[in-house]
C-alpha cells in the first residue's frame, strides 16, 4: 500500500489579533482535542476514549459521513507534538512550534501550529490518475479546513476560560 504525504501550517496569534495564545493554552487544547476531537474536526461525529495511559490515548472515532468507527492511538509529546496513529497505518501529527522571522520576537507570538499528514492510499487508486487527484483534493480541503478550524476552536476556548 502506497501513501502520500502532506503538511499545512497556519499561525496561531497571526497579525492584528488581540488575544495572544500562550504555548500552555494552545497545548492544553490540543490535549483537549484528543479527548474530544468532535469538538475541533467537522468531519468527526463522536470520540470515545478507550483507554488513557501516561502520554499515551487510544480512543475511537466515529465520522460524519457514515464510515465505520476507527481506532486511533495518540501519543502526546509534550509540549510540542501529538501523534495520531490511524488503524489503517495512516499518521497524522499536530506539531506546536515557534516560528522565526526577521521581526520574530521568539514570544508567544510567533507560535505556529502544523498538520503534517502520511494517508495511507487505498487499494487501486494509482498516482496520475484522476482517482488519485479527487482523493488528494478531498485529504487537503478536509485536512487543512481541520487546522483552522482547530485554531478557531482554540481561540474559542481562550476566550470563555476553557484554556
Amino acid at each position: 500500500m502506497s501513501t502520500t504525504n502532506f503538511s499545512f501550517t497556519t499561525p496561531i496569534n497571526p497579525p492584528g489579533e488581540e488575544l495572544v495564545l500562550t504555548r500552555p493554552q494552545v497545548w492544553a487544547g490540543l490535549r483537549h482535542k484528543v479527548r474530544h476531537a468532535n469538538e475541533f474536526v467537522p468531519m468527526i461525529h463522536t470520540c470515545e476514549v478507550v483507554s488513557e495511559e501516561a502520554n499515551v490515548v487510544t480512543r475511537v472515532v466515529t465520522f460524519e459521513n457514515g464510515k465505520s468507527p476507527m481506532r486511533e492511538v495518540c501519543t502526546e509529546h509534550e509540549p510540542s507534538r501529538i501523534e495520531f496513529i490511524l488503524e489503517d497505518g495512516s499518521k497524522v501529527q499536530n506539531v506546536l512550534s515557534l516560528g522565526t522571522s526577521p521581526n520574530s520576537t521568539g514570544s508567544d507570538k510567533d507560535l505556529f501550529l502544523t498538520y503534517a499528514f502520511e494517508w495511507k492510499v487505498p487499494q487501486g487508486v494509482t498516482k496520475g490518475t484522476p482517482q488519485w487527484d479527487e482523493m488528494l483534493a478531498d485529504h487537503t480541503k478536509r485536512s487543512s479546513g481541520s487546522l483552522l478550524n482547530t485554531v478557531k476552536v482554540l481561540r474559542s476556548m481562550a476566550k470563555d476560560g476553557r484554556i
